[in-house]
C-alpha cells in the first residue's frame, strides 16, 4: 500500500458523486497532489483506473471553479469599465461646466467643481485599482489550474 494512498478509501469514492461534496474533494486533491508515480507502479489496474476517474472528477470541478471564476472577473470588468466610462462623461461635464462658469460669473463656483471632479478622480482610480486586483486574482487562479493539471497529468 502506498503511504500517501488509503485504497480502501479511494474505492469507496464514487467519482461521479464527487462534485457533491466538496470537502471530500478538497482532501482527496490534496493527499492525491502529493503521491509520487514509483508508489502507484504495483497498484492494480483497477485501483489505477478507479484512481484515473477520480482524478478526472477533480480536473473537472477545478476546471468548472477556473471557468466560474474568469465569468466573475470579466462581468466585473465590464461593469467597471461601463462606470470608468460614465465617471468619465460626468468628469467632462463637470470641467465644461466648470469652464463655462469660469467664463460667465469670474470664478466664483470653481471651487466646487474642482473638488467635485478631484473626488470623481479617486473614484476612478480606485476602481482602476480594484480591477488591478480582480486580474491578479484571477492570473493566481489560472495559474493553479495549471499546476493542477501538471501534477495529475505529468
Amino acid at each position: 500500500m502506498s503511504p500517501n494512498i488509503n485504497w480502501k478509501e479511494i474505492m469507496k469514492v464514487d467519482p461521479d458523486e464527487l462534485p457533491r461534496q466538496e470537502e471530500l474533494a478538497d482532501n482527496l486533491l490534496i493527499s492525491l497532489s502529493k503521491v509520487e508515480v514509483n508508489e502507484l507502479k504495483s497498484e492494480s489496474q483497477e485501483n489505477m483506473v478507479h484512481l484515473f476517474r477520480i482524478t478526472q472528477s477533480l480536473m473537472k470541478m477545478k476546471a468548472q471553479e477556473v471557468e466560474l471564476a474568469l465569468e466573475e472577473v470579466e462581468k466585473a470588468g465590464e461593469e467597471q469599465a461601463k462606470f470608468e466610462n460614465q465617471l468619465k462623461t460626468k468628469v467632462m461635464k463637470l470641467e465644461n461646466e466648470l469652464e463655462m462658469a469660469q467664463h460667465s460669473a469670474g470664478g466664483r463656483d470653481t471651487r466646487f467643481l474642482r473638488d467635485e471632479i478631484r473626488q470623481l478622480e479617486k473614484q476612478l482610480e480606485q476602481k482602476d485599482k480594484e480591477l488591478e486586483e480582480m486580474e491578479k486574482d484571477l492570473g493566481k487562479e489560472k495559474k493553479v489550474n495549471e499546476q493542477v493539471r501538471h501534477i495529475f497529468f505529468q
